[in-house]
């Protein structure tokens, strides 16, 4: 087994999720697993280090923004008359890909999440240093949720209008998601039945961890090469499960 980890970061002093999934071989034909006995809710990035350092993983990824738009680098980088005209300061190509047109969810630009941008560019380095031999991704868990979607199952079926615009907080999109994530990841409460679909109230598991378990979920398709990557390589990418291994 190899171990991954899925992060969904706070801004502020708002409470982190890191998940964590035993990943099996590609031939056993086992799912992941999510570790739910040993996953933490942490506060400090002190404790998000700590956290994802404890599993030792192979993997991690982060549900943030991990650069900067190409123009704001050059512009800390070079001289302000070398600034090609036509770059944008607001937008990363990850944010413009046409992928998420196809998808139908797009991730917001990485100006507007000032903070929780500034506080993972300085987690990032820490991150790599206690744990230079692991690979650390940016990912976008809702592309994630909305590919998995893709292959019908009766746990999952595809949202109504008016489940689309709700908040993911709210009850009726977190068990909508949790029936997605279950249905990939062993350990996962999940309906108890077609006619039963919907998980009880003291299962239910809250919108942060069901971003950190897509999260990590894109680290184990990632583990797998079953991943596609958002915008430029030189920028900065956002990973997301390919979706030709969902359909």
């Amino acid at each position: 087994m190899t171990v991954v980890v899925g992060i969904d970061l706070a801004a502020g002093r708002g409470i982190s999720e890191v998940a964590a999934f035993d990943v099996p071989d590609t031939s056993s034909g086992e799912q992941p697993r999510f570790l739910r006995e040993l996953y933490s809710s942490v506060q400090s990035d002190d404790e998000i280090v700590a956290a994802t350092v404890a599993y030792a993983p192979a993997v991690v990824a982060i549900d943030a923004p991990l650069s900067l738009p190409g123009a704001v680098m050059w512009a800390l980088t070079h001289s302000p008359k070398d600034i090609p005209g036509d770059a944008s300061p607001y937008l990363r190509a990850a944010e413009r890909d046409p992928v998420w047109g196809r998808l139908g969810v797009r991730p917001l630009p990485v100006s507007f999440l000032g903070g929780l941008t500034f506080r993972a560019l300085v987690l990032l380095p820490r991150l790599r240093s206690a744990l230079p031999d692991a690979t650390i991704i940016e990912v976008f868990p809702s592309a994630t949720l909305a590919i998995l979607r893709a292959k019908p199952h009766p746990a999952a079926d595809q949202p109504t209008q008016r489940a689309t615009r709700a908040a993911k907080t709210a009850p009726t999109a977190r068990r909508r998601a949790q029936a997605i994530l279950a249905h990939w990841i062993d350990g996962i409460p999940a309906p108890s039945s077609d006619d039963a679909p919907d998980i009880s109230d003291t299962e239910l598991l809250g919108a942060d961890l069901l971003d950190a378990l897509a999260a990590a979920y894109t680290a184990a398709a990632w583990l797998y090469g079953h991943t596609l990557a958002a915008g430029d390589p030189a920028e900065g990418q956002i990973i997301l499960p390919d979706p030709r291994y969902y359909l």
